[in-house]
């Protein structure tokens, strides 16, 4: 095997060429494993015996434990010496916390501990390389390719992405009328594993950023941010992000107990509920970036605030699956339109020399975030009891906060959500999708070098557009 050193100059047409193609087989491999790996984590803690509250957490408490990884990872890079080295690395440690589900799996024992500990060395491997990778892919990918090729990689990321979940449901349907639904997930999650596995090898095979490079990812300074926070138009938009944020995972991580328990739909069922979501997301977001374009990201937010408000609680008008399928659609449009519009104000209002330190500390804020509302609809089943009423009460609790948020965001300055946009679209990486709530998603790597004024439009990373007309974002 041939090793690709820091030394190869990433500007020779062949290595540029190896480099791109094996960015888009490792985003398949990495969306393959999203898909039949996370995405499926509640519901086999819920075959598993955890209890619908239980499984419910196991969607959000481990995420706190990665968003800690991602806070250390600039240390960790500067002792590992090699972004390559450190990015392949903790992939490959995302893909060994799979084994250890895939046996228990099998041999039909899964205690409630062991799997909320694997969940969270899944997310500690995986966001700990989020970091270095969007400053190692500027390296690799030259920024006037990065527009048109990232819309493309992010095409062949959502192709595997829905492959994965797809995929996924069906094994475990055919798993479960066969009579070894455990030992069907341990399937799942074996291809996720080797999905993953795959992925960190084409990682080590990518060309390495210059000597040094990774002393750019610079270590968290408070002194740096402190200002920031103190101010007030881009501190009420991440004011307003994270109590969105908690107030959808009051309901959010307990959808799919939901699903399972109380509506009995099978498996298949739940995939395709998901899977609609995705592609709502995929099919509108063409027509969301000219909005953006056209209007500006305010407005946009404004939408998809009011679409997402009342989405839990229109889950109780009924249960028939067909009616909650066009509901998925339509609300997978609304979180799209407050995904893409959320981000663009972000790098907005987010001076270029303090993004990186912001938008760590405001991870691991994100992260308490979804705990804490996770914990509320936690305590609301516990104490109401799970079943029809406790659920009603739970997504009529998130309808009103939700509706709440709306007052925090019409406080907003108004010349920012005025403001038309003219830069490239961000680009977003899906980390997890949630049938009843947001995806988990962040912005791809910048191409080229945003301004620093707060009121002039940011150029996004590889956008999901042209700079004539736009294109998708994962």
């Amino acid at each position: 095997m041939t090793s690709h050193g820091p030394k190869e100059r990433t500007s020779d047409p062949r290595v540029l060429r190896r480099n791109l193609r094996l960015l888009n087989a490792d985003a398949f491999a990495w969306a393959l494993m999203t898909g039949c790996g996370e995405a499926y984590f509640v519901a086999f803690g819920l075959a598993a015996g955890l209890g619908e509250v239980s499984s419910g957490l196991l969607a959000t408490v481990p995420l706190l434990i990665g968003a800690a990884a991602q806070m250390i990872s600039p240390w960790g890079i500067r002792r590992f010496g090699s972004l390559r080295g450190w990015i392949a690395s903790n992939a490959g440690i995302q893909a060994l916390s799979l084994v250890p589900l895939v046996v228990m799996a099998e041999i039909q024992y899964a205690p409630a501990w062991a799997i909320f500990v694997l969940a969270s060395i899944y997310w500690a491997g995986g966001l700990a390389t989020a970091p270095a990778w969007n400053t190692w892919v500027t390296t690799l990918v030259p920024s006037p390719l990065r527009a048109r090729f990232f819309a493309h990689r992010s095409r062949v990321a959502q192709i595997g992405l829905i492959v994965g979940v797809a995929g996924g449901g069906a094994i475990l349907q055919w798993g479960k009328s066969a009579g070894f639904e455990l030992g069907a997930f341990g399937a799942v999650f074996f291809i996720a594993f080797l999905a993953r596995t795959t992925s960190s090898w084409l990682l080590s095979r990518h060309s390495d950023a210059p000597p040094g490079f990774e002393r750019r990812i610079e270590p968290l300074n408070w002194r740096s941010i402190a200002p920031f926070l103190a101010e007030g138009k881009g501190r009420m938009v991440l004011l307003y992000m994270l109590a969105v944020t908690m107030s959808v995972q009051v309901s959010g991580p307990f959808f799919t107990a939901y699903m399972l328990e109380e509506l009995r739909f099978n498996y298949l069922e739940l995939m395709l509920m998901t899977v609609a979501n995705v592609l709502s997301k995929v099919m509108f977001l063409p027509v969301i970036g000219r909005f953006a374009k056209s209007q500006g990201p305010g407005r946009l937010l404004w939408i998809g605030g009011l679409a997402i408000t009342p989405a839990a609680t229109l889950w109780l008008v009924s249960g028939n699956f067909w009616y909650l399928m066009a509901l998925q659609f339509v609300v997978g449009a609304g979180w799209a339109c407050w995904e893409m519009a959320t981000f663009l104000l972000v790098f907005d209002t987010i001076p270029e020399d303090r993004r990186t330190p912001v938008l760590t500390v405001f991870t691991l804020a994100n992260a308490v975030s979804i705990v804490l509302g996770s914990l509320i609809g936690a305590v609301i089943l516990r104490e109401v009891g799970v079943g029809a009423w406790g659920y009603a009460v739970l997504f009529g609790a998130t309808g009103v906060m939700r509706l709440v948020t709306l007052f925090m965001l019409a406080s907003i300055s108004p010349i920012a959500m005025r403001e038309k946009f003219r830069g490239r679209l961000l680009g977003l990486k899906t980390l997890s999708v949630r049938p009843g709530a947001s995806s988990i998603s962040m912005p791809e790597p910048m191409d080229g070098a945003p301004p620093r004024a707060h009121h002039r439009p940011v150029r996004g990373s590889r956008g999901a557009a042209r700079s004539r007309s736009p294109r998708r974002a994962p």
